[in-house]
């Protein structure tokens, strides 16, 4: 185990002149020369297909013919580009025009024939196939096989992937069609059995509070006829029965919920991944997703909103098809079934005057709503429309809607525009696209979200709007929020970076909905790292949704929001760039800092940075054992909260406690000392005792009496030696009266 020590220094005595030096650890420090962006910089490339009254696609469109619209106000067209291509997924589709063409002209210019096609913009398409049941999956496959050839060379780059949970690359993007073939054939089905049991198990509950029901109308009847001592029993009986089914179907509906919300937030995070290695892609990209559905409750909907925002931003049309169509049984029958159900009941109830249990009206109500939201349909409707594709529904017959995919490979049309909003924001730009041409239906992703270059392609929706803000100038500073990175360089664990934010929920705007008599507030943190090159090299980032009784809307306004996250970093300068947004209020606060993060071995001496702390939290049971990843800020039994920014009072605080840790290497005995320095000079210095140990992590708490001191700021270094080798760390505190 590590030796840890405890001293209190009591030789630091303060004689500092009466002048704070201006230094603090979360001072924003903006780089002056930032440029913000423009339309100049800035082009919308929207991927449109165009077909006739008939579904066919309409290949002979020039740029007059296109209208562009950005949240209703139109916009120049910039440039046409005219894709033509060969072939497909399956089989070839003959055009007018023999060949493949590509033009990129001025907007009002007709496109003459090119021939041949760089292989760059080939189009690539991404076969995905969801957990679906061994049914649905045998139907998905043969459907899929039916319409591949055996052999030969598509004229689309194929990748097969499936979602179980995850993300599993049965192969990467080939044209080979016998090797498409080979992988849609390995994918295994998902589990059911357990799915199966709890319909099953539910379905039987029905049965007999249905049963039980009946019983209670007969009963009743009995018991207005004077017959009541001989049932009053049997009534009672029944009641209590129809009270424990309605709680085991409300358990199971309960857990059924739960499974959906994890399996929806492990298929848009297997989607994302695969928009993402689509992302860089040439060409045209898309996806067909077979699923049994895609929910979209509550808990998923900005899950899915980031879905769809992340593959408008990839240029990535999603084509879904609803596996549940494929057979004879679907979500649909399952919705019809509950609703069904539920009518039944409530008939049941009205007619007997029981209760069937002691769930209101609403909740019923509030399930079958929920049935209806979360139908296979729903989402996956949604995620076709709103990316340019479409919903196969309904259907077990798949080749006429694969070949209107290869179709839509094979002639699309590529525009493009500089919007005439160029404020970055965050928000979400609708994008409507027309055409003059009479019965032309057009097919366009439905919009974009306003950032400031290219955003990361697993950006959260919460993120955007933070990261806009982030990028403009000046710094936004609507609440006070602390930041700070720490470096604890660890040699088994390099670059072991905390990082921190911390705010409190008085500054945020909190919603009060009077007919729920709830309230509401919502604030996402995001930390972005850049390397001294000014790359993007690292993204954390979390939303806070708080919510809750109205009646407890002052003890949520008195609370701490502290966002933790510990990267590990390679050595290097960093610029760490801190935002908090307050999602109702549309405004935030962010800093911008420098770390530095050292490099690590086993035989070099280390030292963390300096943390001055604000308090203490005594943890429960035995040390724990942190081989794996030591926690930086547990020493043995503690669990130390740094002071991120926050000034000292000296009528509340005599001595500062401070924590540091030191990584001994190959060195022999250590030494340490402490200064004080005001305004460049130092004004104490006194020796740390540290105790005697080999190990090779040595955590040190100690305190500073600061009631001698005169108000200013102050920075605490700490120095320790071993032979020739030396280390120094330094932080910096505030003291107030």
């Amino acid at each position: 185990m590590t030796r840890r020590a405890v001293v209190v220094l009591t030789a630091l005595m303060a004689t500092g002149g009466s002048h704070a030096l201006g230094i603090g650890q979360n001072a924003p420090v903006r780089p002056s020369d930032r440029q913000s962006f423009s339309s100049a910089t800035t082009a919308i490339l929207v991927d449109v297909v165009v077909r006739d009254r008939k579904g066919r696609p309409v290949t002979d469109m020039n740029a007059a013919e296109f209208s562009v619209y950005e949240d209703g106000t139109p916009q120049k067209i910039d440039t046409f580009t005219r894709v033509t291509r060969g072939g497909g997924i399956g089989v070839d589709v003959k055009w007018k025009r023999p060949g493949s063409t590509v033009a990129i002209l001025p907007a009002g210019s007709l496109p003459p024939p090119l021939p041949g096609e760089d292989a760059a913009r080939q189009a690539t398409t991404a076969l995905v196939f969801d957990h679906l049941s061994e049914e649905a999956l045998g139907l998905a496959q043969k459907a899929t096989l039916e319409y591949v050839p055996m052999t030969g060379e598509s004229d689309v780059r194929v990748g097969v992937f499936a979602a179980d949970p995850g993300i599993r690359v049965m192969h990467g993007y080939t044209t080979d069609r016998s090797v498409i073939r080979r992988a849609v054939s390995q994918i295994t089905p998902a589990g059911t059995s357990a799915a199966d049991q709890k319909t099953e198990r539910r379905d039987e509950v029905m049965a007999r509070r249905r049963e039980l029901q009946g019983e209670q109308l007969t009963m009743g009847a009995a018991t207005a006829t004077g017959g009541l001592a001989a049932n009053s029993s049997r009534i009672a009986q029944a009641e209590t029965e129809l009270r424990l089914l309605e709680m085991e179907r409300a358990m199971i509906d309960g857990f059924d919920t739960i499974d959906r919300d994890h399996k929806g937030y492990d298929t848009t995070l297997a989607l994302i991944r695969v928009i993402r290695s689509l992302a860089e892609t040439p060409g045209r990209k898309s996806i067909v997703f077979f699923s049994e559905g895609l929910p979209v409750s509550p808990v998923l909907s900005a899950r899915f909103d980031d879905l769809i925002d992340a593959a408008n931003r990839s240029n990535v049309t999603v084509y879904a098809v609803d596996a549940n169509g494929l057979r004879t049984s679907s979500s649909s029958a399952k919705t019809r079934k509950e609703l069904q159900e539920f009518t039944d009941d409530r008939m049941m109830q009205n007619s007997s005057g029981g209760s069937g249990g002691d769930q209101p009206m609403t909740r019923g109500v509030e399930r079958v709503e929920d049935m209806v939201r979360l139908d296979s349909r729903t989402g996956l409707a949604r995620l076709a429309q709103d990316t340019g594709g479409f919903l196969v529904e309904e259907s077990n017959n798949l080749t006429r809607a694969f070949k209107r995919i290869d179709e839509d490979n094979q002639f699309h049309y590529l525009l493009t525009y500089a919007p005439s909003n160029t404020v970055f924001d965050g928000k979400f730009r609708e994008i409507l696209v027309k055409s003059s041409r009479p019965g032309a239906q057009v097919f366009a992703r439905k919009g974009y979200r306003a950032v400031r270059g290219h955003a990361p392609i697993d950006s959260g929706g919460f993120e955007v709007p933070a990261l806009a803000l982030l990028d403009r100038t000046p710094l936004p500073n609507a609440f006070p929020i602390g930041a700070q990175g720490f470096s604890f360089p660890d040699p088994h664990h390099p670059g072991l970076t905390p990082l921190l934010v911390r705010l409190t929920t008085d500054s945020l705007r909190f919603v009060v909905d009077a007919d729920k008599s709830t309230y509401s507030a919502q604030v996402a943190v995001v930390i972005r790292l850049k390397d001294s090159q000014g790359k993007d090299v690292h993204k954390l980032s979390q939303q806070y949704i708080l919510s809750g009784d109205v009646k407890d809307l002052d003890a949520a306004k008195k609370g701490t929001i502290l966002f933790y996250r510990e990267p590990l970093l390679a050595p290097g300068v960093y610029t760490v760039e801190s935002i908090a947004f307050d999602a109702l209020a549309g405004n935030g606060s962010a800093r911008i800092s420098t770390l530095t993060v050292p490099a690590a071995d086993a035989q070099t001496l280390g030292l963390s940075s300096v943390v001055f702390v604000d308090h203490v939290e005594q943890m429960g049971g035995a040390p724990s054992d942190h081989t794996e990843r030591p926690a930086p800020f547990l020493v043995g039994q503690m669990l130390v909260y740094p002071n991120i920014g926050d000034a000292v009072m000296k009528t509340t605080t005599t001595d500062l406690p401070f924590f540091f840790t030191i990584y001994r290497g190959a060195s022999g005995p250590l030494t340490a000392t402490a200064q004080l320095v005001r305004n460049g000079g130092v004004v104490a210095e006194a020796p740390l005792e540290i105790a005697a140990s080999t190990e090779p992590r040595i955590q040190q708490l100690a305190r500073l009496p600061v009631s001698g001191l005169a108000p200013g700021t102050y920075q605490l270094r700490i120095i320790v030696v071993s032979g020739p080798q030396r280390v120094a760390e330094s932080a910096y505190f505030t003291l107030q009266d």
